[in-house]
């Protein structure tokens, strides 16, 4: 096996992709090839690790745990295995989109600061050689939080009608708008839990629309600044989509994030779930170097 078919076994291994090379016409691979033609440092870019959900029935305080622990060792990992049988290398950069976010899913900058520290912090502390990170903070240090939001839309942003007629008329921004909203309602139900669904429903709905051009603007930023770059994603796509979808916690049943949900180890696996679902199933709160948490459940 060649050096370019390892590498999309690694990438394969952390993806929801199929289990043949046809992933060599992917996008993504079709740049990875010409760049390890050209003898270059793989650098992937993925927006990831914005912040905590607000929702107390899905996390359990706004500083990362060992949901945060395990992606970035996945993420590490991939790398590390890469650079194991390619000299010039892989790194993954985190463009970090909380700040980005923030006002719009009820998060506040100051949580956002801590929870940036927690992810530096994890990757200090574990040794993560292979991972950088970036923020809108990197680009306009002396700006105040609201105006880095400003200026990013000004310069990146999309008119909120054209993200609504898009919504309308393009399928993969239907199902994003779907997706966004059902996060939204959520948070909104956990942290208002007199609310109807119908109420919350329709509180957050403009803010979906917001959140989408958000996302749109921080995309366009990245692409500026990081040109010809090799885009990871969070979430599932096709072989085909220029996007690849990197499954955070590779043991977990389900495509999921760290910081919508808790981690519980059963058996010998952890799964991502919302706190809520821990509880119910009486998992026992458990802590990693007196600092890091996750849930256990233990066979009677």
């Amino acid at each position: 096996m060649n050096q370019i078919s390892q590498v999309v076994k690694i990438l394969k291994e952390q993806s929801n992709q199929g289990n043949d090379l046809s992933l060599l016409n992917a996008p993504l691979l079709q740049k990875i090839t010409t760049k390890m033609r050209n003898s270059e440092e793989l650098v992937f870019l993925l927006p990831a690790f914005p912040a905590k959900s607000p929702s107390p029935l899905k996390t359990l305080g706004e500083l990362p745990d060992l949901g945060e622990v395990l992606a970035l060792e996945g993420l590490q990992n991939i790398c590390a295995q890469i650079s194991s049988i390619y000299k010039p290398g892989a790194k993954i950069i985190i463009c970090s989109d909380g700040r980005v976010f923030s006002d719009v899913v009820n998060v506040s900058d100051e949580t956002i600061n801590n929870y940036q520290i927690g992810i530096e912090n994890i990757i200090k502390e574990f040794n993560f050689n292979h991972i950088e990170l970036f923020s809108l903070d990197d680009l306009y240090p002396d700006l105040k939080k609201d105006k880095l939001r400003e200026v990013l839309l000004e310069r990146f942003g999309k008119d909120i009608d054209e993200v609504k007629s898009l919504v309308c008329a393009n399928e993969e921004y239907n199902r994003l708008f779907n997706g966004l909203h059902r996060f939204l309602i959520e948070d909104e139900l956990g942290l208002n839990p007199l609310l109807t669904k119908n109420q919350a429903k329709k509180m957050t709905k403009s803010r979906t629309y917001e959140l989408i051009r958000r996302s749109d603007a921080w995309s366009e930023l990245i692409n500026f600044h990081f040109q010809d770059h090799l885009r990871l994603s969070i979430h599932s796509y096709p072989a085909h989509h220029e996007k690849f979808g990197i499954k955070l916690v590779a043991s977990s049943s389900k495509w999921a994030t760290p910081w919508h949900n808790v981690t519980v180890k059963i058996k010998d696996k952890f799964e991502l779930m919302h706190l809520q679902e821990a509880l119910k199933l009486n998992a026992t709160l458990k802590m990693l170097k007196d600092k890091y948490a996750y849930f256990e459940i233990t066979e009677a």
